[in-house]
C-alpha cells in the first residue's frame, strides 16, 4: 500500500511539475559551472579539484554519451554543444589555466568525449579549432608537470585521425591567421555568448566582468597591458610590419587543403543541424594566437580579470583590430619554432615529448608518431617526410649511442632483449651489468626506428632509414670504427643488423656497409671504405676484434640481402672466371660440363616440352667423390672420431638451416645453373682489367676468409670457429656458382686460383707436419676433443692451438660434407 501511495504520489509530482529533459540538465550544468566565475572572480588560485568544475563537466559528458545510446542522429544536447561553441570557451580558461588546473580537466574532458562518441567530430568547425589550439597548447619544451595528459590527448588525436582519414587536414594543418574581421561577426559572437553564460543585460555590471563578449575576454586573458596608451602606440606604428607577417602567414594556405576542409565541412552529417557552424577562421586563429601569447606572459590571472573591469562593448571598435595584428606579429613570431615544411601541429606537438624523462609520455609520443606516419595519405606523407622528425629521430639514436659507457664488456651486448615498448622493465630498472640502462634505452630506440620504417609509408620510411645512414652510421659509426673502443663499436652494430626487421632499413645498412656500387673492385683498389676497415679488422692482433668482425659478417650475411651477397661474393664469380675449361678432358669432372651439354644441345633445337625443375650443379651425379673427399681430408691417424661416416649426424641441423635458406633466397632470382658465360657476346661494364688479366679475383671478402682458412692452425679457437662457422653459412646459399666454388673439390681451376679445398689441405699439411712432433700427440687430440665438446675452459697455449685447430679442421670437413649432401638431397 505505502508503495501504491509514493507511485501516486510520483506520478502527480510528474504531471505538476515534469522531470528535466537532458537538454535542461545540459544547459543547467553549464549554467552552474559558469557561475564559478561570477563568484571567484578575484579569487582564481583556488585549484580546479577543489571546485565543482570537474563533476560539471562529468555530468555534461555522461549526458551527451547517455544520449548516443538513446538516438540514432545527433541530439539536441550534441547540437547545442556545437552551435553556442561551448568547447571554444572551455579551450580559452584551458589556456588561462583558470582556475589552476583547469587544463588538465579540459583536455580529459574532450579526450572522453572525441574517444568515446559514435560520431566523427572532429570534421566540424566548432571542433577543430579548439582542438587545434589545445594541440598547440601541449609542447613538452620545457617539460610540463601535466605532460601524462597531454600526451594521451595527443594520442587520442592521432587515432580519430587514423579512425577518420578524411579529417587529416583540417586535424593537422597549421591555423592561418587573418586579420579581416567585421562588426556583424563581433555582434554573433557577443549573443552567443551571452546564450552561453544565461547572463541577461541587466547583469552587465562593472562586477561580473567575465560575461563581455569572447573576443574581449580572450584578448585581455592574454596581454591585460593591451590597451595601455604605450602599447597601442606601439602596436600601431609596428602595423605594416605586422600586417606583412599576417598576409606572408596566409599565403602559406594550399588551395588543396582550403578545398578539402570546406569538401569535409559540407559533408559533415551535422552541418545542415547546425546554425553556428562556421565561425571565422580568423576568430580562431587570432584565439589560439592569443593564448600562446598569454602562456608567455607571466602575469597572474587576477590580473587579467581585473582588467576585464574597465572594458565596455562601446569603447571595443578597434580592439578586435589590434588584437588582429598582435595575432599576426605573435604567428611571426613563432613560425621559426614550427617548421614551415611539416605545417603539422599535431606531429609538432608529438615530437616535443620524444625526449621526455617519463618514459610512459615518450612512449605514447611514439605510439602517436607511429600512427601518422602511418596513416595511408600520400600528401600527408610527405608532410611527414619533409618535417624535422627524420633528424630528431635520428639525433636521438645518435646521443643515445653516445652514453653507452666504454667498459661494457662487448659479450654483454647479445645478452640484451628489448623493445620500444613498456614490455622491458628488467632492463631499464635492474642492473644486469655496468651499463646495461644505457645499452638497453640504445637498443630500445633503434628497435623503434626499425618499427618505425617497417610500418610507416614508403616516403617517410625511405627517408628516415636515409638519414639513419647519413646521420647516424656514416657520421658517427663509420669514424669509431678506428678507434680504441672498436671492439665494442663492432659488438653494436652486429646486434643492431641482428634486430633489424624492416627491408628498407636493411638496405641502407647495406649500402653503408658494402657500398652502393655494384661493381667489382680491382685488387687494390678500395670503393667502401667499411668493409675495407672491416677486413682490416679481421688482421689485427686482437682476437676479440676479430671475432667481432666476424660475427658482423655471419650477420650481414644472414638477413640474406641481395645487395650484400651480391657486393661481397656474387658480382666476383657470376662469370666463371675461375674455371678452367682449358683442361684436358680428362682432368674434367664437373657437374657443371653436363650442363654445358644439356645448354649447347638446347641452343642447337627449340623444345618447349623441356622444364628444368632442379638443379644438377646442386646435385651433381658424382655427389659421393666429393664427400668423399671432404671425409678423407684429414689422415687417419689425425682423427679423433672413430666412425668416419659420422658426418650424418650432422644434417637434420643443416636440413633444417637450408629449408630456411631456400624459403628466404626464393625470391633473389639466382640462376638455377654454373654455365660458362660468352665472353664475346658479353655487355659486361666490369673494369678493364678484370677482363684483360688472365688471373681471377676473388674479391676482398673471400680473399680474406680464405687466408683465415689458411691460418688456422696459428689462431685461436674462438677465431676459427667463426671462420668454419661462417663459410659454412656461405656454403649453404642455393647459388650455383658460389656452391660449386666452394663445394665442389673436383673442379677445374686456373692456375693460381685458391679454393676452400685448397686452404685446407694447406691446413693439413701443416698439422701433419706439426703434430707428430710432439710426445703423445693422440692423446693429447683425444684429450683437446673432450675439453672442446664439453666446453671446458683451458688456458690458451701454443700447443693447445695446434690440437684445437685440427680438431676444427675435422668437423668443419663433416659439415661441408653435410652440406654438400643436404643440397643435393634438396635438388635431385
Amino acid at each position: 500500500m505505502i508503495s501504491g501511495i509514493q507511485s501516486a504520489l510520483k506520478n502527480a509530482i510528474d504531471v505538476i511539475a515534469p522531470p528535466a529533459t537532458p537538454l535542461q540538465d545540459f544547459t543547467y550544468h553549464w549554467k552552474q559551472l559558469m557561475n564559478f566565475y561570477v563568484s571567484h572572480l578575484t579569487d582564481c588560485k583556488v585549484p580546479v579539484q577543489n571546485t565543482n568544475i570537474p563533476r560539471h563537466l562529468d555530468v555534461l559528458l555522461e549526458i551527451l554519451l547517455q544520449e548516443e545510446k538513446e538516438v540514432n542522429e545527433p541530439g539536441p544536447c550534441l547540437e547545442y554543444l556545437l552551435q553556442h561553441k561551448l568547447l571554444d570557451l572551455l579551450a580559452t580558461l584551458a589556456s588561462a589555466e583558470t582556475p589552476p588546473g583547469m587544463r588538465t580537466v579540459c583536455l580529459a574532458f574532450l579526450r572522453k568525449l572525441l574517444g568515446r562518441s559514435k560520431y566523427p567530430l572532429l570534421h566540424h568547425a566548432s571542433i577543430y579549432a579548439p582542438i587545434q589550439r589545445l594541440v598547440a597548447l601541449c609542447n613538452g619544451n620545457p617539460p610540463s608537470p601535466i605532460e601524462g595528459e597531454e600526451v594521451q590527448f595527443l594520442l587520442t588525436i592521432c587515432f580519430l585521425v587514423c579512425k577518420y582519414p578524411h579529417v587529416t587536414n583540417i586535424i593537422n594543418d597549421a591555423p592561418i591567421v587573418q586579420t579581416a574581421s567585421n562588426s556583424t561577426k563581433k555582434d554573433n559572437e557577443r549573443t552567443e555568448i551571452q546564450k552561453v553564460t544565461y547572463v541577461p543585460t541587466r547583469r552587465r555590471t562593472n562586477s561580473n566582468p567575465l560575461f563581455e563578449p569572447l573576443d574581449t575576454q580572450a584578448v585581455t586573458l592574454i596581454n591585460p597591458n593591451l590597451f595601455d596608451k604605450e602599447q597601442r602606440r606601439l602596436l600601431r606604428s609596428n602595423r605594416s610590419f605586422k600586417t606583412t607577417a599576417s598576409s606572408q602567414g596566409s599565403s602559406r594556405r594550399s588551395n588543396e587543403s582550403i578545398s578539402s576542409r570546406e569538401e569535409s565541412m559540407s559533408s559533415s552529417p551535422l552541418a545542415q543541424k547546425s546554425v553556428c557552424d562556421s565561425p571565422s577562421i580568423d576568430t580562431k586563429s587570432n584565439e589560439q594566437w592569443k593564448e600562446k601569447r598569454q602562456d608567455s606572459s607571466g602575469n597572474k590571472i587576477d590580473e587579467h580579470l581585473q582588467n576585464l573591469r574597465d572594458l565596455r562593448l562601446d569603447t571595443d571598435c578597434n580592439v578586435y583590430d589590434d588584437a588582429s595584428y598582435v595575432a599576426a606579429d605573435n604567428q611571426s613570431l613563432k613560425s621559426p619554432y614550427i617548421p614551415e615544411k611539416s605545417k603539422c601541429l599535431l606531429l609538432d606537438a608529438l615530437m616535443s615529448y620524444l625526449n621526455s624523462a617519463d618514459n610512459t609520455v615518450r612512449i605514447r609520443a611514439c605510439e602517436g608518431i607511429m600512427v601518422l606516419a602511418s596513416l595511408d595519405d600520400p600528401s600527408f606523407a610527405q608532410t611527414v617526410a619533409r618535417s624535422e622528425l627524420p633528424s630528431i629521430v635520428t639525433i636521438r639514436l645518435e646521443n643515445l649511442f653516445n652514453a653507452i659507457p666504454a667498459h661494457v664488456d662487448h659479450l654483454d651486448i647479445y645478452n640484451v632483449d628489448v623493445t620500444w615498448g613498456l614490455d622491458s622493465p628488467l632492463w631499464t630498472k635492474e642492473k644486469k651489468f655496468p651499463g646495461c640502462r644505457q645499452v638497453a634505452a640504445f637498443f630500445m630506440w633503434f628497435d623503434y626506428c626499425d618499427q618505425l620504417i617497417r610500418e610507416a609509408q614508403t616516403e617517410f620510411a625511405e627517408t628516415l632509414a636515409r638519414t639513419i645512414r647519413v646521420m647516424f652510421l656514416e657520421r658517427i659509426v663509420t669514424p669509431a670504427l678506428v678507434d680504441h673502443h672498436v671492439v665494442l663499436i663492432t659488438a653494436l652494430v652486429t646486434k643492431c643488423l641482428k634486430e633489424i626487421t624492416s627491408s628498407i632499413l636493411c638496405i641502407e645498412v647495406s649500402y653503408w656497409l658494402v657500398g652502393q656500387d655494384r661493381d667489382p673492385e680491382i685488387p687494390n683498389v678500395w670503393t667502401s671504405p667499411v668493409l675495407h676497415r672491416l677486413i682490416e679488422n679481421c688482421f689485427t692482433d686482437s682476437n676479440d676484434l676479430t671475432v667481432e668482425t666476424l660475427k658482423l659478417f655471419e650477420e650481414a650475411i644472414d638477413k640474406r640481402s641481395e645487395h650484400i651477397l651480391h657486393c661481397l661474393m656474387l658480382n666476383y664469380l657470376s662469370t666463371r672466371a675461375y674455371y678452367d675449361n682449358t683442361a684436358a678432358d680428362s682432368a674434367i669432372a664437373s657437374w657443371s660440363d653436363e650442363e654445358d651439354e644439356r645448354e649447347k644441345e638446347k641452343k642447337g633445337f627449340l623444345d618447349l616440352s623441356y622444364e628444368q625443375n632442379h638443379s644438377r650443379t646442386l646435385a651433381p651425379s658424382n655427389i659421393h667423390r666429393v664427400i668423399n673427399c671432404f671425409l678423407s681430408l684429414m689422415p687417419r691417424y689425425l682423427q679423433t672420431d672413430p666412425d668416419v661416416n659420422n658426418y650424418e649426424k650432422y644434417m637434420p641441423a643443416w636440413e633444417r638451416q637450408y629449408s630456411s635458406v631456400l624459403s628466404d633466397c626464393a625470391l633473389m632470382a639466382w640462376p638455377l645453373e654454373a654455365v660458362m658465360v660468352d665472353d664475346s657476346a658479353s655487355s659486361d661494364s666490369r673494369p678493364e682489367a678484370d677482363h684483360c688479366s688472365g688471373r681471377f679475383y676473388m674479391g676482398p671478402f673471400l680473399s680474406m676468409l680464405f687466408d683465415k682458412v689458411s691460418n688456422m692452425p696459428r689462431q685461436t679457437y674462438e677465431v676459427n670457429l667463426e671462420v668454419t662457422g661462417l663459410i659454412s653459412r656461405l656454403a649453404l646459399l642455393p647459388h650455383p656458382y658460389l656452391h660449386e666454388f666452394l663445394l665442389n673439390p673436383l673442379l677445374p681451376l686456373i692456375p693460381g686460383t685458391k679454393s676452400l679445398f685448397l686452404c685446407l689441405q694447406k691446413v693439413v699439411k701443416q698439422l701433419v707436419s706439426e703434430i707428430p712432433k710432439t710426445a703423445e700427440s693422440k692423446t693429447m687430440l683425444k684429450e683437446t676433443r673432450l675439453k672442446l665438446l664439453s666446453d671446458c675452459s683451458q688456458e690458451e697455449e701454443k700447443e693447445n692451438i695446434l690440437y684445437e685447430s685440427a680438431i676444427v679442421t675435422e668437423e668443419f670437413s663433416k659439415d661441408l660434407a653435410a652440406i654438400a649432401y643436404v643440397k643435393y638431397h634438396h635438388s635431385i
